[in-house]
């Protein structure tokens, strides 16, 4: 049984909201670059363009809803976000590739715009002492919804023949119930930022806050490289659909391994308790850099397709450490009253990244995709290095 305390009805709301969410919009992702690419004959610089679009833009809408979640309202902001996403299940109604890339590129805005609220939100009713567990419960919950959506899409694909763009429209129910979950949240208990603290004098209030500060640039500017390397996972999806002639099914699997990887690990490595910010570095963003090099490798050499999936594993086992740890990083390090403009300069620097990225990826990938995936393990391993030096720089309690 769950810890009542811990996974209280709040927690437990928001949670499953985030598994219809997901259950929702990862299928639309997974099935999107083969909608557009493949169905629509679009080429893969045009998909670049749209998730660069997405990503790139998008960090002004979690910048904006970061601050409006703290202005206004967590809660309300996060539902306004949440009943934007099913624009992205309309992007399957239309024939042309631009006009189904505009609102799938609506429905990532509105994601952005809702998600540093949500994490703030979550925050706020789950205990200090507990956050990465929860973060990763979360991201569990989170990523098990997105794993369903890819198993009723091969269902879809592979039994009903149904034709992807109808698949795509199907996501707006579970969008809708994730929005019905997140009005039941009634914040009947609230926690602190932080467990009380023993008296300090000012000089060591000082020395900490300025501690602090210096952690959470170097967590924007790794987050920021990390983006930089984040492709999104519908070049995976690209990969192993176009080298092995598989049509969509094989290509969905990898996306389905990446999203197993990423829940068991998020949800693993959570209860764990470790120091967030040295996990983050060392369990996220350096396995990342490693999984990336691997994947160009295998295609570089021309590796047995089982080494490709393999190596997607590993891009999911960073993903979960990722969005666990940085999350949890982040309630650590901003004061409670500002934490979800914290939460939105972390999304911020995320999708700056990612806008580049995909802007890098999608014209590398023409070229060379063992040389896309070979740039992908640079930027990751720029993140792994600003975070491990700030880490090691300024450990808690001035410790070395």
């Amino acid at each position: 049984m769950p810890d009542a305390k811990v996974f209280s009805r709040d927690v437990l709301l928001i949670s499953f909201s985030a598994f219809f969410a997901d259950l929702g919009y990862q299928g639309v992702t997974a099935l999107f670059p083969l909608y557009l690419v493949l169905a629509r004959h679009a080429p893969v610089y045009a998909y670049g363009l749209i998730t660069a679009a997405s990503f790139g833009v998008g960090s002004l809408f979690a910048w904006l809803g970061g601050h409006a979640g703290d202005r206004w309202d967590r809660k309300r902001t996060a539902i306004a976000g949440n009943l934007f996403i099913p624009l992205m299940s309309l992007s399957g109604l239309f024939v042309n590739a631009w006009a189904a890339g505009a609102f799938f590129i609506l429905g990532w805005w509105a994601r952005y715009f809702r998600t540093p609220s949500r994490r703030a939100l979550l925050v706020d009713v789950s205990p200090p002492e507990a956050r990465a567990k929860v973060f990763g419960f979360l991201h569990a919950l989170d990523i098990g919804g997105g794993m369903f959506s890819v198993l009723f899409a091969l269902f879809f694909v592979l039994v009903m023949k149904l034709p992807i763009g109808r698949i795509i429209f199907l996501s707006i129910l579970p969008l809708l119930v994730s929005t019905a979950l997140l009005l039941l949240v009634r914040r009947e208990r609230q926690y602190p930022p932080a467990p009380p603290a023993p008296p300090a004098s000012s000089s060591e209030q000082e020395r900490e806050r300025s501690r602090k500060k210096t952690l959470y640039l170097a967590l924007l500017a790794a987050a920021t490289c990390y983006g930089f390397s984040f492709y999104n996972a519908g070049y995976p999806v690209l990969t192993a659909a176009m080298h092995q002639h598989s049509g969509y099914a094989l290509g969905l699997l990898a996306y389905f391994i990446y999203l197993g990887v990423s829940a068991l690990s998020g949800y693993a490595l959570g209860a764990r308790r470790p120091r967030a910010l040295r996990a983050l570095w060392r369990l996220g963003y350096l396995p990342s850099a490693i999984a990336s090099l691997l994947i160009a490798a295998s295609l570089y050499f021309h590796l047995p397709a089982l080494a490709f999936y393999l190596f997607v594993a590993g891009l999911g086992l960073s993903m979960g450490a990722v969005e666990t740890f940085e999350p949890t990083a982040a309630s650590q390090l901003v004061e409670s009253p500002a934490l979800a403009r914290g939460m939105g300069w972390l999304s911020v620097a995320r999708s700056l990244g990612q806008f580049v990225s995909n802007l890098i990826m999608g014209l590398l990938f023409s070229f060379s995709q063992a040389l896309a995936y070979g740039y992908a393990f640079a930027a990751s391993l720029a993140a792994t290095a600003i975070l491990a030096a700030a880490d090691l720089a300024h450990p808690p309690g001035g410790r070395r």
